[in-house]
């Protein structure tokens, strides 16, 4: 069968060296016998044209477009708005007799509606597939960044558009199913499933005891380390962790490593570097490799939510927390169910974000108890495998595979989608 997959981001062949959870799903669907397109973005500040290359396993469309990461959000806004016709555009010139049993693709951007209808015009037998990783324009109402009526307007019709071009919807958790029936009844509940983050497990070593790692970014080895890793965004209400910093400030059993990138970063180093936090070590973003080199050398694994959110939540980082062994200690938004399966799974401790004491107190009994930290990341291991595998995503996605039509190998008409 022959599958599109639509993408925001998609990792260049060398960066990293170790492909994304979302490349891993891409590759199960090659090892099951599909061929895999894929039209990413790539953003104008990197300065390379449009192109249709060979990747590995994958025939990849790279289209040059406005940029959409670590800038205003009237260039992202306005990045967004005009991607549906680059796309289009990029499609119709590089990809115009391609014919697709199944088109994947991530929301957020809601704008992609119009690529989606587009082929489903041009395509009508193929099967159309919206994981949604996000609900936008909610999100961003929650939490401030979207004021204007008109534009959210704007967007909630985007986002309408997108879920009615999509056959069938997959949501990160149970409690994302319930928020898109209940704001979206027009939906048809048969229409939407659970599809969780994924990603293909390595070899299950677990942590490992301190190492040359801890010594190259200055980490003391006999301390316990609380790793938070990934973005650092105005979403993960990153004033809370400053908060749990500022109240573990004079304790030398215990730091605290970031790792990550986004918008926030700045603003958190120089809230480090003001307030003087030295049980802190601020590290910029490493290819994956090396990122979970080093976090195999610490012991807890952090998770923040901003706690405005009415939008259920479910932090993709996790996974790579559970994959090596790593508890969890999370401050969570009060709309999330991450929470529930931190409880049922028995791989974690969690609060609502804003509550410092009780955060505390999960941080203190992980900090003093190592064979409690063992016995939460081995559980969160078990996770991973049994819920949270690039195979059993394929498994949910390949029941709406159509089955495979005798002319879809003639030439389909080069029309503009």
């Amino acid at each position: 069968m022959n599958v599109l997959y639509l993408a925001l981001g998609f990792p260049l062949p060398a960066q990293p060296p170790a492909p994304s959870d979302i490349m891993q799903l891409m590759e199960e669907f090659c090892r099951q016998g599909h061929q895999v397109d894929v039209v990413a973005i790539d953003e104008r500040k990197h300065g390379r044209p449009t192109r249709l290359t060979r990747e590995g396993p994958f025939q990849v469309l790279r289209v040059r477009t406005g940029n959409i990461y670590d800038v205003s959000l009237y260039e992202k806004g306005l990045s967004l708005v005009v991607l549906p016709w680059l796309l289009r555009r990029a499609m119709a010139r590089h990809l115009p007799e391609r014919r697709y049993d199944l088109v994947l693709y991530v929301a957020p951007p809601v704008t992609l509606s119009r690529v989606v209808r587009g082929l489903k015009r041009r395509q009508p037998w193929a099967k159309t597939y919206l994981m949604l990783k996000d609900i936008f324009p909610q999100n961003a109402r929650d939490l401030g960044l979207i004021r204007n009526p008109l534009l959210l307007a704007y967007f909630r019709r985007q986002e309408r558009r997108l879920y009615a071009a999509s056959d069938t919807i997959g949501c990160m958790s149970p409690a994302n199913v319930a928020y898109l029936r209940r704001h979206n009844p027009e939906i048809p509940a048969e229409r939407v499933e659970v599809l969780p983050n994924t990603r293909r497990p390595g070899p299950d070593v677990g942590l490992l005891p301190p190492g040359p790692l801890r010594e190259r970014y200055g980490i003391p080895k006999e301390a316990v380390v609380a790793l938070y890793g990934g973005n650092l965004g105005i979403p993960q209400g990153l004033d809370f962790l400053l908060d749990v910093f500022e109240a573990n400030r004079h304790r030398a059993d215990l730091h605290f490593l970031v790792v990550g990138r986004g918008t926030e970063r700045r603003r958190l180093a120089e809230a480090l570097a003001e307030r003087r936090l030295d049980r802190v070590t601020l590290v910029a973003p490493l290819p994956r490799p090396d990122y979970e080199a080093l976090a195999r050398e610490c012991d807890i694994g952090l998770i923040c939510l901003d706690p405005r959110f009415t939008i259920p939540n479910f932090p993709s980082r996790v996974l790579s927390y559970f994959e090596i062994r790593m508890p969890v200690l999370a401050a969570l938004d009060p709309a999330t169910d991450f929470g529930d399966m931190l409880d049922q799974a028995q791989a974690g401790l969690w609060c609502h974000s804003g509550d410092l004491a009780s955060f505390q107190r999960h941080l203190d009994r992980l900090a003093a108890d190592p064979q409690l930290r063992a016995r939460m990341g081995a559980a969160g291991r078990r996770q991973l495998e049994t819920h949270f595998t690039s195979s059993r995503a394929y498994g949910i996605i390949s029941r709406h595979i159509p089955p495979k039509r005798p002319d879809l190998e003639a030439p389909c008409p080069a029309t503009l989608i």
